[in-house]
């Protein structure tokens, strides 16, 4: 049985919800793993400064030249997505299992059942690091960049991740992070070769199927999430509607995005 379907949700306070216990004791025990309140605290800074402090700070400044720390960061995050993915291989994870009911990890009976914990408090990392993103596009001073999508795709993942590893620990989380993951490595090698003039011929040509390959993991999330919300599977309820709103939403913003930025500008500069 779920872990929130246990608790008498007309009695359920705020002290419950910063109390609340994962679903395997070990989780509690990361960091930023024991309450909400620290992934909390760390998202309203994270909103404070890209639409506060930042573009204050930056108002009378020259944008900042951060080509090579992108450089870095973008290969930061090829390697990082490609550890987790070997690992999570390592551990047990099968393609197969995308698109079907999989198995609760047996963390205390599994040989890998810690190291699947532990990698997927990396993930959880790595969605958190990502909010530094936001943060070269304030100092670059291209607010317009700061998007509605960019936001909240960031934050929904972040929070996500991190209530899937606290209440839904299972084959069913793994197999979204290594999709996400994949695309992942596919999306930052892509933003490196474009950091670089002599790729833009290459890279202004895929540029569009960038978006294209986040829809079609957004599908593929969604499908794999249905199969987790049958009757039949014993995956965390709570967990998976979270996750059909918020993919449904994101495949919304991305389509509309595809749409205005390649369909609509592509048949004015016909027209033109």
């Amino acid at each position: 049985m779920d872990y929130l379907q246990q608790m008498n949700l007309t009695d359920f306070t705020l002290y419950d919800l910063i109390n609340v216990k994962g679903v395997e004791d070990t989780i509690d025990k990361y960091p930023l793993m024991a309450s909400p309140v620290p992934s909390s605290i760390l998202i309203a800074i994270y909103l404070y400064v890209i639409y506060k402090w930042g573009p204050s700070y930056m108002e009378n400044r020259k944008p900042f030249n951060l080509k090579l720390i992108i450089a870095a960061y973008n290969i930061f995050q090829v390697m990082a997505c490609s550890y987790l993915v070997l690992n999570y291989i390592k551990v047990g994870f099968k393609f197969s299992f995308i698109g079907r009911c999989t198995p609760k990890l047996p963390v205390e009976e599994y040989e890998y059942g810690y190291d699947a914990v532990y990698y997927g408090w990396l993930a959880m990392c790595l969605r958190m690091v990502e909010f530094v993103e936001t943060i070269f596009f304030v100092l670059r001073k291209k607010q317009n960049q700061v998007s509605a999508l960019h936001v909240y795709h960031h934050i929904s993942t972040f929070l996500i991740v991190w209530w899937s590893l606290k209440l839904s620990l299972s084959y069913q989380e793994m197999s979204i992070m290594v999709l996400n993951s994949i695309v992942h490595i596919i999306m930052y090698s892509y933003y490196l070769l474009s950091s670089y003039k002599v790729f833009h011929p290459l890279t202004r040509r895929v540029k569009p199927a960038i978006t294209i390959i986040q829809l079609a993991q957004l599908v593929t999330m969604l499908v794999h999430v249905y199969a987790a919300l049958q009757p039949t599977c014993a995956a965390n309820k709570f967990i998976y509607k979270l996750h059909a709103v918020n993919l449904v939403i994101l495949i919304s913003l991305f389509s509309n995005f595809y749409i205005q930025t390649y369909i609509k500008k592509s048949r004015k500069v016909k027209q033109s």
